[in-house]
């Protein structure tokens, strides 16, 4: 069986020790949090973010307000940020808070160093 291609922000990767984490990395809706970094897919490609170069992971909270014939309804979509030299290179989208949140508590248990929720 070949390799999977994960792409990084440093360029495309098939490392076998990725690969390995990828596959049992824990899954949080949208969002894979291994050992070595955090994964997601993106369209038809597997975007993979190693911990050395992840600098910060927010979660954005998108309200939609939508309007129906009989009334309004306002929807939350939960968002995983996850920031790379300063750009924002990951955003994991999901209508699970509690995904979202633990997939950031995972990150932080994971990878110490990264700034984890808002910074001034």
């Amino acid at each position: 069986m070949s390799e999977k291609r994960f792409h990084s922000p440093a360029g495309a990767v098939t490392d076998g020790a990725v690969q390995a984490d990828f596959e049992s990395a824990v899954r949080f809706d949208k969002a894979f949090v291994g050992a070595l970094g955090v994964y997601y897919r993106d369209g038809f490609k597997t975007k993979y973010i190693p911990y050395p170069s992840l600098e910060r992971a927010f979660i954005r909270i998108q309200e939609v307000n939508g309007r129906f014939c009989c009334g309004k309804a306002v929807f939350a979509y939960y968002r995983l940020v996850l920031v790379v030299d300063g750009k924002e290179w990951g955003d994991i989208m999901s209508e699970d808070e509690k995904a979202m949140d633990d997939a950031l508590a995972a990150i932080a248990r994971c990878a110490p160093a990264v700034s984890i929720g808002f910074v001034k």
